[in-house]
């Protein structure tokens, strides 16, 4: 009787808890930043129970910042280069900063579990533990492991998803080739080139610190239009304004700051995504589930297009195809309660009540702590 109670409360309440949800800034790489814009600022506590920032641990050239988590495979492949990056050139101004994101609340197993694997790895830089994963978010991390290169001024200088063969070698010829004064090659300086309008940057920071405050939330478009205004090529505004947009349920504008992406970058993930769900909603099946693949070929560590087509697979009867990408989705970031509302969405439409209780259940989950 209990379990059908729990279903009965569950299923009305999370569909506005999805809207709600919605309002949050989603977001490549990093959502909501970009190369060249200024990353948030950071204090965080170390294992030992001590605290620290960005401007206690920076390099006096470079610091690299990573994501991670003891449940990511790939997380341990990027604490050991880090590390081997670390011991190499943390004498010609070299930091790195490892923050733990296992989830919104991390037990005393998993600070052990943590613990150990900092000494298996033997890492000899800084460890610190993102409660409640604040900073997790206010970088807009998509995947685990995320690595950020930054200034001493907290510029983004580079940005990479995941753990690719290709994308690690860059990153790491960006590192070493800035330390050591060399050139980049072209192929890696058109990744780090761009640096956004200061005024652009500073309109944009304030459409994003209000968006986060929600205070004034009516200015949140404005903002992020003068920033569009003062720099046409800095497509993150472009980004955040149709995620705002959808956020009001405003397709059509949504659509069009997605469009004007895509015009400027055709193989931006986000807008790809984003644009293929809007053809879902317009009925548009066949298109919007050519886009989405289209976005999970361009970046395979872009969660959302994965959760949005298991969707739309799902929702037709494909559920052979649509569990793997949900569970894709899962292995990439375990802490996103996204995924989980996407996949009960799928199971409601197709009548499925017990199974959307379930997804609902595993969301609500993932929000309050447990991964």
């Amino acid at each position: 009787m209990m379990a059908i109670l729990k279903k009965r409360v569950l299923l009305p309440l999370f569909p506005a808890l999805f809207g709600v949800l919605l309002l949050a800034p989603a977001g490549a790489t990093l959502q909501g930043l970009q190369v060249g814009a200024e990353a948030p600022d950071f204090s965080l506590r170390s294992l030992a129970g001590e605290t620290a920032g960005f401007s206690d641990l920076h390099g006096d050239k470079l610091t690299i910042v990573l994501f991670w988590s003891t449940w990511s495979r790939n997380s341990e492949a990027a604490l050991t280069r880090m590390e081997e990056l670390y011991r190499r050139y943390h004498s010609s101004g070299l930091s790195v900063i490892a923050i733990n994101a296992d989830g919104q609340t991390l037990s005393s197993e998993g600070e052990a579990e943590v613990a150990a694997t900092a000494k298996r790895l033997e890492l000899s830089f800084p460890l610190l533990v993102d409660d409640s994963l604040h900073t997790f978010h206010d970088y807009g991390v998509i995947a685990v492991p995320t690595t950020v290169v930054l200034s001493p001024e907290r510029i983004i200088r580079y940005e990479m998803s995941g753990y690719p063969l290709v994308g690690v070698s860059d990153m790491v010829h960006f590192v070493t080739a800035t330390l050591e004064g060399r050139d980049l090659t072209p192929q890696v300086a058109q990744k780090t080139g761009y640096q956004p309008d200061s005024r652009a940057l500073h309109f944009f920071n304030m459409g994003r610190k209000t968006l986060k405050s929600r205070r004034m939330i009516n200015t949140v478009e404005m903002w992020f239009k003068k920033a569009i205004e003062a720099d046409g090529g800095f497509l993150e505004p472009r980004l955040s304004l149709g995620r705002f947009y959808l956020s009001r349920q405003d397709f059509d504008k949504a659509a069009e700051q997605f469009s004007q992406v895509l015009a400027r970058e055709p193989d931006n993930v986000v807008a790809l995504c984003e644009s293929g769900m809007l053809l879902d909603r317009q009925g548009k099946h066949a298109e919007a589930e050519a886009l989405l693949n289209k976005g999970m070929q361009k970046d395979d560590f872009y969660t959302p297009c994965y959760y949005y087509l298991g969707y739309i697979t799902g929702r037709e009867g494909r559920l052979e195809e649509a569990l793997p990408l949900f569970d894709q989705a899962l292995r990439i970031n375990r802490t996103s309660p996204d995924i989980h509302i996407y996949k009960a969405r799928m199971y409601e439409e197709r009548q499925d009540p017990e199974h959307a209780a379930e997804s609902y259940r595993q969301a609500l989950e993932t929000m309050l702590g447990g991964v």
